[in-house]
């Protein structure tokens, strides 16, 4: 009996502090900063259009598809072409700042839509026709 309650004690232990990490997370450049991998990107022409799946389109290579982000606190950003490499390879450096909702990378900016320490969710408006938008999502490595 004190196995069986020990172990539930242990479990719930494990499962509130996850939960109470993600519900906690606050978005700040702190929290933000780490390294990513874009895993979703979706594209809506018009705000009454529906989202369409757009990541094979952004990333049509394989080697494409596995390369990170890093964001550092310092305002600065990484992407590396990682795992499979392109030739030629696309690494590459850039700015990157936050303020409110609002992420601005290489001078473009984009809305927060969502962050909870592991994904981060960003709209850009504008990118191809008035009205249209790019959704990305960064899951954490």
């Amino acid at each position: 009996m004190k196995k069986i309650l020990l172990y539930s004690l242990v479990i719930l232990l494990f499962t509130t502090c996850k939960k109470d990490k993600d519900e906690n997370c606050t978005l700040s450049v702190s929290a933000a900063a780490g390294s990513y991998r874009v895993t979703a990107v979706t594209y809506r022409q018009t705000p009454t259009s529906s989202e369409q799946d757009y990541y094979n389109t952004l990333f049509p290579n394989p080697c494409e598809r596995d390369d990170t982000f890093t964001f550092n606190a310092n305002g600065t950003y990484n992407y590396v072409d990682a795992g499979i490499k392109c030739a030629p390879p696309g690494d590459s450096q850039g700015t990157w700042s936050l303020s409110g909702n609002t992420v601005t990378i290489d001078g473009d900016p984009g809305n927060v839509q969502s962050f909870n320490c592991s994904t981060w969710v960003v709209s850009v408006n504008d990118n191809i026709v008035v009205g249209d938008r790019l959704t990305i999502t960064f899951t954490r490595l």
